[in-house]
């Protein structure tokens, strides 16, 4: 089964987001998964939920998936042509039925993602794969970074779903006040 999340840690723990995934995925039985989403992101399709058990599904032997978005340094995680400023949610969940019916289940696979490592606006993790790999570090900031390095040096494939696209507001107010800016 695959349970979402969207995590939160509140003051008095630190603002750990990594504690926050680890108890999360501690309630979690062996054999399900978890689907972790940004507190400024969403699904763009209605049924991304069976969307994302046919994934898992089909690559039983990747342990860590992430997604397309729109707002995002990581250019294998964004669709080419996107308008990263546009925030109409039509735009977006057009987009989203889009690359769902053109790529509903494949998968880009590997390692090093050409140099970048996944950003977690969404991630989908298997409980077996954050067993392997001793849990999620703590702290707030590069948590998706070193799963993913975690991962590599477990010999755990990573996959970018090609056709799940989340909507991810992002800074999109210029606002990086939890950057301590």
């Amino acid at each position: 089964m695959i349970y979402t999340n969207v995590p939160y840690c509140p003051k008095e723990l630190g603002k750990d987001l990594g504690k926050s995934y680890n108890m999360f995925m501690e309630r979690l039985q062996d054999d399900d998964w978890a689907c972790f989403l940004d507190h400024d992101a969403m699904f763009t399709t209605k049924n991304w939920y069976h969307q994302l058990e046919d994934i898992i599904e089909k690559f039983p032997d990747i342990g860590l998936f992430s997604c397309l978005t729109n707002r995002i340094a990581n250019p294998i995680q964004k669709p080419l042509g996107i308008d990263q400023h546009n925030h109409d949610i039509q735009y977006h969940r057009n987009i989203g039925k889009t690359l769902q019916s053109q790529h509903y289940d494949t998968v880009h696979v590997e390692d090093k993602l050409h140099g970048w490592l996944m950003s977690g606006v969404i991630i989908l993790i298997s409980k077996k794969t954050w067993k392997r790999v001793g849990g999620f570090k703590s702290g707030f900031l590069g948590v998706d970074n070193d799963m993913h390095e975690k991962c590599i040096d477990n010999n755990i494939k990573i996959g970018i779903m090609n056709g799940v696209y989340v909507y991810h507001w992002y800074r999109g107010d210029g606002d990086m006040s939890h950057l301590g800016k």
